[in-house]
């Protein structure tokens, strides 16, 4: 049976057809969701990658890349918000120490 993809629950039951995929339903978190969900393809990773590094660079806004991928600002920013949640968080060692330079 598959994971539920909200709560990872694996009480899931089958629920009906849409657009012609298994549609399941969650039964301790009451969510639908269907399995093999693919809305995304490598021409699709390989621009938000490409997103990430134009604007990590300093080299780009939200808009500029917008123009340039002619798609949404608000799209760049998510995918852009996306990937700075998957980055680990920086770990301050205490070798680095502020120089003060009077």
């Amino acid at each position: 049976m598959p994971v539920c993809k909200r709560c990872g629950s694996q009480n899931c039951v089958k629920n009906g057809i849409v657009r012609g995929k298994q549609r399941y339903l969650c039964k301790k978190c009451n969510y639908h969701f269907v399995e093999g969900d693919q809305r995304t393809n490598k021409k699709i990773r390989a621009l938000k990658a490409l997103c990430v590094l134009l604007y990590a660079v300093g080299k780009a806004s939200f808009n500029m890349l917008a123009y340039l991928f002619q798609s949404w600002p608000s799209l760049i920013y998510r995918w852009i918000v996306e990937a700075g949640l998957k980055m680990p968080e920086p770990k301050i060692t205490k070798e680095l120490s502020e120089n003060k330079i009077y």
